[in-house]
């Protein structure tokens, strides 16, 4: 997933994503069928990652094992066994990804009261985003469908980063209603030169589905954020 997709923005996504190292126990020696290796991976970058939130170990092999065995040919009346176990085991996850989005809904509201308190200038909006200022700019505001560059650090609640083009060393240029919510009205609070942190809860964000394999359900995202540049 590219940095503009992650944020929101409507673009094409590749069918298999790029990779800054290549690393897989069983990748195999032969260059021709390494792309068929990065096509499982693929597969596996846009189910597992909620998955394996849902599953333990056991379970995540004997999902693995009906997938092998079904590729295989070797199920036998594959239709009787899913109406027979799948509506039990869509009970099952259902449940638990319920219970995971709501854990992690409770997770980003203590986050937000949390930041509010450590940060007692930083303003919460009608819509439920979190503003806070910490370099005031002082060149040109944010219209609406104003293009718009920026340097920006997104993490987790936990910390964890999931996107930068600080780290990747280089600025991204878009349109700014072309993002997720929170981004699009957070940027329009800006000047030019300004920097601030976004606290974008998950229904200004991705909301209940998330953006796998990268923003599971109901996550809420922080953004350090630099405006560089306002473009007409």
């Amino acid at each position: 997933i590219n940095a503009t997709k992650r944020m929101g923005m409507s673009t094409g996504q590749p069918v298999i994503r790029a990779f800054s190292t290549y690393d897989g126990e069983n990748m195999p020696k032969d260059e021709e069928m390494k792309k068929f290796y990065a096509l499982g991976v693929n597969l596996a970058m846009q189910t597992g990652s909620q998955l394996k939130s849902l599953l333990n170990s056991e379970e995540l092999q004997a999902m693995l094992d009906g997938h092998n065995d079904m590729l295989s040919d070797k199920v036998k009346n594959s239709q009787g066994l899913l109406s027979e176990y799948g509506p039990a085991c869509n009970a099952v996850l259902t449940a638990r990804a319920d219970a995971n989005m709501n854990e992690k809904k409770k997770e980003g509201v203590n986050f937000m009261a949390d930041f509010l308190v450590k940060n007692p200038n930083a303003q919460r909006t009608s819509s439920g985003l979190i503003f806070h200022e910490t370099v005031a700019g002082t060149g040109k505001g944010v219209e609406d469908g104003a293009s718009v560059v920026v340097h920006y650090h997104g993490t987790f609640v936990d910390g964890k980063v999931f996107d930068s083009s600080v780290e990747r060393g280089s600025p991204l240029e878009f349109q700014c209603d072309k993002v997720i919510a929170g981004w699009a009205e957070g940027i329009k609070m800006m000047k030019e030169g300004g920097k601030a942190t976004l606290v974008i809860p998950s229904d200004l964000a991705y909301g209940d589905n998330g953006s796998p394999p990268v923003i599971p359900p109901a996550s809420t995202l922080v953004f350090d954020v630099e405006l560089l540049e306002v473009k007409a």
